[in-house]
């Protein structure tokens, strides 16, 4: 029995079934979650998507459960005020762009809808930039439709491997950035038109976070790179001790952990020569939308007070499938 061919089988007519229950015809607009997303690999899946491997369809899955458990959680908390995936349709001249959202939850007596998008993954020390674009477009969507209302949002991140819970929480709708994330869905939607025209258009490509997840890395500009087989083997060595380095994290956090577990419970305990203690660190942050209205109030804006980037560099690698 090929247990792997089964659970990939299976998975992908789930995931068909999912898709068309929900999303309907991907092909025939966009959403919210598109635009957090490199321009091309949005384009090109719509005109020749690929079948997803086990381990993208196994994250797919686990989203699904990470939902689950929030509302099950809302739930038993004796929140009665939400709704799961509310769909609404973003404004534009001549593209169907529609904002599904996780979870919105109103007050009617308050005028208060708050968004709330869940995320399935590690719980970063910062939400990702592509979450951010995602939730900036439901909200100024929701704004929209419910003028009347305030908008607020959040994003919640569910580590299931590791039980850990993050809240980002603060967001309130972006007019500048509601706009350009419209413009960006136009530019989307433009190049996609044109190829389905037979027109000969590159995409703009974005490198993120996930292109070493993305269908069409092979042929991708962004990737595009002199041939340098004499250092294969440096690379292959490098892979290999990354690799290790993985499985021995893997081995160490669940002791780390277990350790830390106890000294939560019972203090300061002493091993031996070793002394295992917990320590805590905390920061402050800035809340943008308090600061951005003080200085509106003075005729300014945060980009008046905006310095460059300092940049670090470090080496990045990424592994190109077959075609």
């Amino acid at each position: 029995m090929d247990i792997s061919n089964i659970f990939l089988t299976s998975l992908r007519n789930l995931s068909k079934q999912h898709r068309e229950n929900t999303l309907g015809d991907r092909r025939s607009y966009l959403g919210v979650s598109d635009i957090g997303q490199c321009p091309r690999k949005v384009v090109l899946e719509r005109i020749s998507p690929k079948e997803h491997d086990l381990a993208t369809l196994l994250r797919f899955e686990r989203g699904h459960m990470a939902e689950e458990i929030v509302a099950k959680v809302f739930t038993a908390a004796g929140f009665t005020n939400f709704e799961r995936q509310v769909e609404i349709k973003v404004k534009t001249e001549d593209v169907p762009f529609l904002a599904r959202v996780d979870f919105v939850f109103t007050s009617k007596t308050s005028k208060v809808k708050a968004l709330l998008e869940v995320e399935s993954s590690p719980v970063p020390s910062m939400p990702h930039a592509s979450w951010e674009s995602q939730l900036y477009a439901q909200m100024g969507a929701m704004s929209e439709e419910y003028s009347d209302y305030k908008i607020k949002g959040a994003i919640l991140t569910l580590d299931l491997a590791d039980g850990e819970v993050g809240l980002f929480s603060g967001y309130q709708p972006n007019e500048t950035v509601f706009q350009s994330l419209k413009n960006k869905a136009q530019d989307i939607w433009s190049a996609y038109q044109a190829i389905l025209q037979g027109n000969d258009v590159e995409p703009a490509t974005e490198s993120g976070f996930l292109c070493g997840c993305c269908d069409h890395l092979l042929d991708c500009p962004s990737f595009a790179a002199q041939e340098a087989p004499e250092m294969a083997g440096i690379v292959e060595d490098l892979q290999h001790l990354q690799a290790e380095k993985k499985i021995l994290k893997a081995r160490i956090e669940p002791i780390r952990k277990n350790l830390l577990d106890v000294v939560q419970t019972v203090g300061a305990i002493k091993v031996n020569n070793y002394v295992l203690n917990k320590k805590t660190q905390s920061r402050t942050s800035l809340n943008i939308g308090r600061l951005e209205t003080f200085l509106a109030d003075l005729g300014q804006s945060l980009g008046d007070f905006q310095e460059p980037v300092t940049t670090s560099s470090w080496l990045d690698i990424k592994k190109c499938k077959a075609a």
